[in-house]
């Protein structure tokens, strides 16, 4: 499934934000100029409105999401801060990877299952091959093969 949603366009190795907001801003800029969703103030709100719900945040991976009208189709954008940004996190942990999951709003539940697949992968050795990794190219072998 994951080769389906995300790809090397939808990757950033080093994200250039430094809070939460611009994490969410940054990876939905990338949803957008790829073609995977329709209206960027559109998706992010709703990812807020999820967000408000309860931070999507656990042992310093994000995976901020939502089923929104603005997706045009389903898609994955992932992103890397080392350094980590405040994200919330209710353990005070700051992610250090984001994984923004857009799924159509159309009544199936596709974000259920992308989340299950993605949890499957998390563990110290994922997040120390992705960290270690060195281009795009290199993130998306980690995720396929985890």
């Amino acid at each position: 499934m994951i080769t389906q949603l995300t790809n090397t366009n939808l990757i950033k190795h080093e994200l250039q934000a430094t809070n939460k907001k611009e994490v969410f801003e940054e990876l939905a800029q990338m949803l957008l100029e790829n073609g995977r969703i329709g209206c960027k103030d559109a998706f992010l709100s709703d990812i807020e409105t999820r967000e408000s719900v309860s931070v999507t945040s656990t042992d310093g991976i994000a995976y901020p999401h939502a089923k929104s009208l603005a997706v045009i189709e389903p898609a994955i954008a992932v992103g890397v801060k080392r350094e980590g940004i405040e994200y919330g996190d209710e353990d005070g942990i700051k992610p250090t990877l984001f994984f923004m999951i857009a799924s159509p709003d159309n009544g199936a539940d596709h974000h259920i299952y992308v989340l299950q697949e993605l949890f499957g992968k998390f563990s110290e050795d994922f997040i120390e091959n992705i960290h270690n990794a060195l281009n795009e190219q290199q993130i998306l072998e980690t995720l396929i093969n985890s």
